[in-house]
């Protein structure tokens, strides 16, 4: 097992509470919470409903009495979202809505705070006027509830793509490394997905070009790695007769081959549909009714294509120069002298937010056996494979590093102590429950040691990396000590 990360290793264990969890499943509900949104109390019957919904799923909801009380209130960098009830066809409160959007956008805290506005408008070009005005997102009241949920999930996980980009670059500079250089931007390339073959590429002309429709049933032959978004016509499925699962399959399908995965999805549903909220977390990046106005729909496709183009520049810090400094060849994760300076950042976020961080340390059982017995060749095999059920197992946010040589770091922003737990039980049971492949004839059953600590507790960020390295190294040689293949969770803030 190898010492602490930060500095050496303390010559005595401290004393403090440790807590095993053996080869037993957590519990099924996570309990911790999903984000802080900030509602405006402007309609309050509306909102009643639409805050116990949020409330349901884990969201702590905050409330102001207005524009002015949310702008005050927005140097809190806790708060995860706005939501903004507005007054049924009333221009003036429209007006107002507006002019608070482009005030919110110049508070550095409002930048990229997303912003979910709900309403009735008659007017279709108040929708488009509400997107192209700050707000990320624009619901027809009463919206339901599991749409909502949805929609807040969506936009949550397109924030924290963009702060983790914002964190690896500044960890790129902090480190001393100059950020990668302008490369030419390829034209990105848009497919449309329609049973229609007329409608399919006339009535989306707003969208830029180059724009080529396929057939539904062509859709996993045709589409490749060539394109950037693909713009899936439910409402023309619904009027082919297509029943609603093929919608899905077809959403799921793209967003789970390795050619598509990566494409942005922007899906026309019927008015009246009812599949919205389920597309979403099957993996639809944006929803839209079929019969909103054409320069709406051209909105929202440049602005999955610009979160496109976003993620492939997040992608593209990991490929760069950097990687022969920062990475590990061996399994291309982060090394330890990566893991330090993002770790500080995280745990520097984790404090301005309030919100909890989990650092665990995870170490190969019996490692050396597998040397002697298979080979170093095989073991580095091990390695690479331990290092890829770890990321598949992990967030896009989440820090996971080899920090030597069979020891792993994993720090996870925004997770309370129960999702801890599940969190490393289930890293443990992707390492233990299959076997690795060796050679083309040898496996072998390797299993894993996980310690957990919980933060942030010191002021200073980074004498809490040192704190939390130390206590979940103490961790770690807890679960080793008592029978390996164990999580050890260390219940000390000393």
């Amino acid at each position: 097992m190898m010492g602490s990360m930060m500095g050496p290793m303390m010559g005595q264990r401290s004393r403090e509470r440790i807590v095993g969890l053996t080869g037993q499943h957590g519990p099924n509900k996570d309990t911790f919470m999903s984000g802080r949104i900030l509602i405006v109390d402007r309609i309050a019957t509306e909102r009643a409903l639409q805050e116990s919904a949020l409330i349901a799923v884990g969201f702590d909801c905050l409330h102001c009495d207005g524009f002015e009380d949310a702008l005050a209130r927005l140097p809190d960098p806790s708060i995860d979202l706005l939501f903004v009830p507005t007054a049924p066809g009333v221009q003036t409160d429209f007006d107002a809505t507006l002019t608070f959007l482009k005030r919110l956008r110049a508070v550095p805290n409002g930048v990229r705070l997303p912003v979910v506005v709900a309403g009735r408008w008659p007017a279709g070009g108040e929708r488009l006027a509400l997107l192209l005005g700050g707000a990320d997102e624009v619901v027809v009241a009463p919206v339901s509830t599991t749409l909502l949920q949805a929609r807040i999930r969506n936009l949550l996980r397109a924030r924290d793509t963009e702060d983790e980009l914002s964190r690896r670059e500044a960890t790129h500079q902090a480190l001393g490394f100059s950020e990668a250089a302008a490369t030419f931007a390829p034209r990105q390339r848009i497919a449309v997905i329609s049973p229609e073959a007329e409608r399919g590429m006339t009535a989306y002309r707003g969208l830029p070009e180059p724009l080529r429709r396929i057939a539904p049933q062509d859709s996993f032959t045709e589409a490749g790695h060539e394109e950037d978004l693909f713009v899936i016509d439910g409402a023309g499925l619904c009027r082919a007769g297509h029943p609603a699962r093929e919608l899905y399959r077809i959403v799921a399908e793209l967003r789970s081959r390795s050619a598509t995965r990566r494409a942005a999805q922007l899906v026309l549903i019927p008015e009246t549909s009812r599949e919205a909220a389920m597309l979403l977390d099957l993996g639809a990046d944006d929803i839209v009714p079929a019969s909103v106005e054409t320069d709406e729909i051209a909105y929202r496709a440049r602005r999955l294509l610009r979160r496109k183009s976003l993620a492939d520049r997040l992608r593209a810090t990991e490929r760069h120069g950097l990687e022969a400094a920062l990475t590990d060849p061996l399994t291309g994760l982060w090394n330890r002298r990566y893991a330090r300076p993002h770790l500080i950042r995280l745990i520097t976020e984790a404090r301005s937010r309030s919100r909890p961080i989990a650092v665990m340390l995870l170490d190969i059982d019996l490692f050396k056996a597998v040397n002697d017995r298979h080979g170093h060749a095989a073991g580095d095999e091990v390695l690479a494979q331990v290092a890829r059920r770890l990321r598949d197992g992990l967030r896009p946010a989440d820090l996971l590093a080899r920090i030597g040589g069979e020891e792993f770091l994993v720090a996870m922003p925004d997770t309370s102590l129960e999702q801890a737990r599940i969190a490393a039980d289930r890293l443990r049971r992707r390492i233990r429950d299959a076997p690795f492949r060796v050679a083309p004839e040898v496996s072998c059953r390797i299993t894993v040691s996980v310690g957990v600590a919980m933060g942030p507790g010191r002021p200073d960020p980074e004498q809490e990396a040192e704190a939390l390295m130390r206590r979940a190294d103490e961790a770690l040689y807890a679960a080793k000590e008592t029978g390996r293949n164990r999580v050890t969770v260390s219940l000390s803030a000393a």
